[in-house]
């Protein structure tokens, strides 16, 4: 008889919002950022009940992300924005919960669309590099969304190559990165004294993409919060993540909390920064994975957690796998393969 093999992920997985790319499964930088996302959130419950808020993300056919609001916060009211409209049935299908409420559309028309009075849990989940349209999507969400809200946006950070440029734009020989980023930041994000070397360094890129999202927060919320409003209920925007990871192409994700003048005690009793992973500035927490064999990491799960040195077997074993092992040890994901006859 033909053997069959099946592959068990301790966590449910989902490919990215175009539902065209490969599944988060094998994936294992994806896989820790959700726990840790997952483990935030949990640390907001002085903001109010979790049940109260509605989650908005990027579901594709496997709706990873509310599979764990779902469960871990016991949300009910979700919706997901997916752009495949020629495949809508599959979506609808493969929902995990009749709760979840698909809208097909591009998310900068969906989003204007949405209730967003409402304290919301938002991950937009892009597949694609950085582009304006994802400015546009986090100025509506900040335009908007109350204190309490949390907004996550992961994005393709890696960084653009100078050949790349040069068969782009044919028509000039010279500030190639310059007029790439106008045509992605806009002007008013590109600083005085921009120079053109230095961008095919991913930590650069990141940090400049970083930057404009703060950029333009910035400029939404002068608007938002005008001298016509008391004071306390002028919206402050908390960064609270900044990953960078890569399990193919460099990515990051950027992740801010809406927090009103009087509710800034609330936030202040979450103690995220407890978590190691927690960052509020332009240094972000970088998830690395160490090439290790299943037996490798039981060895190393056995002996966490470990603040010292361990004692290790030389010749199997690298100082800097190792140490990021220990970073990472709580959520670094398992994998099983069950073989059927």
């Amino acid at each position: 008889m033909k053997k069959h093999s099946t592959t068990i992920w301790s966590m449910n997985v989902k490919m990215a919002n175009s539902g065209k790319k490969i599944n988060y499964a094998i994936r294992p930088a994806k896989n820790i950022e959700r726990k840790m996302f997952r483990d935030m959130l949990i640390r907001l419950f002085p903001f109010g009940i979790f049940s109260q808020y509605q989650y908005i993300g990027f579901g594709s056919k496997y709706f990873v992300d509310f599979t764990i609001i779902h469960k871990y916060l016991h949300i009910n009211d979700m919706i997901s924005i997916e752009s495949d409209i020629a495949n809508q049935e599959r979506y609808i299908f493969n929902k995990p919960y009749e709760c979840i409420n698909v809208k097909f559309g591009r998310s900068t028309e969906v989003l204007p669309k949405l209730d967003l009075d409402k304290k919301t849990i938002i991950w937009l989940d892009y597949d694609d590099a950085f582009s304006n349209f994802m400015l546009e999507d986090i100025s509506t969400l900040v335009s908007k969304l109350p204190s309490g809200s949390i907004i996550c946006m992961s994005y393709n950070s890696h960084p653009y190559q100078r050949i790349q440029l040069e068969n782009e734009y044919t028509d000039i020989s010279e500030g190639y990165y310059r007029t790439k980023f106008e045509e992605i930041f806009g002007e008013e994000h590109i600083p005085g004294n921009f120079s053109e070397q230095g961008w095919t360094n991913k930590t650069s890129f990141s940090k400049f993409i970083r930057n404009a999202v703060n950029s333009q927060i910035t400029t939404v919320l002068s608007s938002r919060n005008n001298i016509e409003k008391p004071r306390e209920q002028w919206i402050n925007c908390k960064q609270i993540l900044y990953f960078d990871y890569a399990d193919n192409a460099n990515m990051s994700t950027l992740c801010f909390a809406l927090v009103s003048e009087k509710d800034k005690s609330m936030l202040t009793a979450c103690n995220l920064e407890e978590l190691d992973f927690y960052r509020d500035s332009t240094t972000s927490y970088e998830i690395k994975i160490p090439n290790l064999t299943s037996k490798e990491v039981r060895y190393l799960m056995e002996k966490m957690p470990n603040e010292g040195k361990i004692d290790l077997l030389k010749n199997i074993f690298n100082d800097n796998d190792v140490e990021e092992f220990k970073k990472n040890y709580r959520y670094y994901p398992s994998f099983t393969e069950i073989e059927s006859f």
